[in-house]
């Protein structure tokens, strides 16, 4: 090899490095339906890194052809990986503040107490008891709440909130902050109600069947008064699924828990914190769980699916029969038991750029409520048409679903408006 001809082969594998991405190698060698996966993209940016390297070595050392040039710069690319490898591992665990620790490290690895949720053996996953994370905690029974006797006190008129994220409030990170401590603290403080309780029983992903299960199987324990059920937009993902697979057991939405695997080059301190650095992987979350195979609504991997189906044509075709059948299962449960049941409409805020502010999952937010009143007019359940009384204004919402510390405290302020107007509190 001469140096002329090192110096070109140089610029040929710096060019090609920086020219090759995810999208050049689609367009020229992969089907247009292809979708990269996690895998495919890191191994164009190793490629890319390689190429780059070579084409500068060939470069500047204009090396001569011989074995000894050869080894040497192979042994000089694995010897500064190595050295990157264990900078790498020395600032995750050593150095990184935890909630860069919780980013990069491999899940498998993070401590039990870490972890938000735990399986279940019917509800498939639950809260984790006794979680904490900053001024996020879970009571020994798993509720984002603070302690409490399963038994009701004597005298106390006991409210129990079901739903996902909403309910849990996810967005705001002090507990004495969220909606259902809000929702106590307003009817004891401004309407006067000092035997009340109210727990929160939401669980960020439930859905209705979720809390039909858990209504069943956990929350009739607690003996409620009242009972609030308020969900939306989990309901308008189980829908979101292929039709063959819409069926009432929700299959098509959840598999049963399932740790993923993870890919191999995670294995790599270096390369994962690289690869979730430029997003093109993450932190494993609760979807990775639990997702079912022919889920194709928001944050599902199944892309090249998603590409095949028109979101609103899968809503025209799973109707929303089974949310119909799950607020029915749950009053007639709650009648059984001489509880009161509180339905209440779910609401949003469309000045995100988010899925939220998409016109098919509007769709499915608005077919959702209209099936949230019918059922309260019909079965015999009182209706709170919250969508209708809460603010769209962004200063009251952390992202199109999600509320803040304000819109939280907005939400309670609504529902004990309501409750105590209702004459609900005997």
């Amino acid at each position: 090899m001469t140096k002329k001809t090192a110096f070109y082969l140089g610029i040929f594998f710096v060019a090609a490095g920086l020219i090759t991405n995810t999208w050049t190698v689609r367009l020229l060698l992969m089907p247009k339906e292809y979708v990269a996966s996690p895998k495919f993209t890191v191994a164009v940016v190793i490629f890319q890194i390689i190429s780059v390297f070579l084409g500068l070595f060939l470069l500047i050392k204009k090396p001569a052809p011989s074995s000894k040039n050869i080894f040497l710069f192979i042994s000089s690319i694995i010897f500064i990986f190595v050295l990157c490898e264990i900078g790498a591992k020395i600032w995750l665990h050593f150095i990184a503040p935890p909630d860069q620790y919780f980013k990069y490290e491999l899940y498998k690895d993070l401590k039990p107490e870490d972890f938000r949720y735990t399986p279940h053996h019917y509800l498939n996953y639950q809260l984790s008891p006794d979680y904490k994370k900053g001024l996020t905690y879970h009571n020994s029974l798993g509720y984002r709440n603070r302690e409490f006797s399963l038994e009701k006190p004597k005298g106390i008129y006991r409210i129990v909130v079901l739903g996902g994220s909403t309910a849990y409030t996810i967005k705001v990170e002090e507990n004495e902050k969220t909606f259902t401590y809000q929702l106590e603290k307003t009817l004891r403080d401004v309407y006067n109600h000092e035997n009340i309780e109210v727990i929160n029983a939401g669980v960020a992903g439930y859905n209705s069947w979720e809390s039909l299960i858990r209504l069943e199987f956990q929350v009739l324990d607690l003996d409620p008064d009242l009972v609030i059920v308020y969900h939306g937009t989990n309901d308008v993902h189980t829908r979101l699924v292929v039709p063959e697979a819409y069926k009432a057991d929700n299959s098509g939405r959840r598999k049963q828990w399932d740790p993923p695997s993870i890919p191999f080059f995670e294995y790599s301190c270096l390369l994962r914190i690289i690869s979730r650095r430029l997003r093109i992987t993450n932190q494993v979350g609760l979807g990775s769980f639990v997702n079912g195979p022919d889920y194709i609504g928001e944050e599902s991997t199944l892309t090249h699916i998603q590409a095949l189906y028109d979101p609103r044509e899968l809503l025209r075709k799973n109707l929303p029969v089974y949310f119909q059948r799950n607020l029915i299962n749950m009053i007639a449960i709650a009648k059984a038991h001489g509880i009161e049941i509180l339905l209440s409409t779910w609401a949003y805020s469309s000045g995100f750029n988010d899925y939220a502010a998409t016109e098919h999952y509007q769709i499915g937010f608005n077919e959702n409520n209209a099936v949230v009143r019918e059922v309260a007019e019909n079965h015999g359940a009182y209706l709170f048409d919250f969508v209708r009384a809460m603010s769209q204004e962004k200063k009251y919402w952390a992202d199109g679903r999600h509320v803040n510390e304000e819109g939280a405290l907005l939400k309670a302020r609504l529902f004990a408006e309501f409750i105590h107007s209702s004459d609900l509190i005997k």
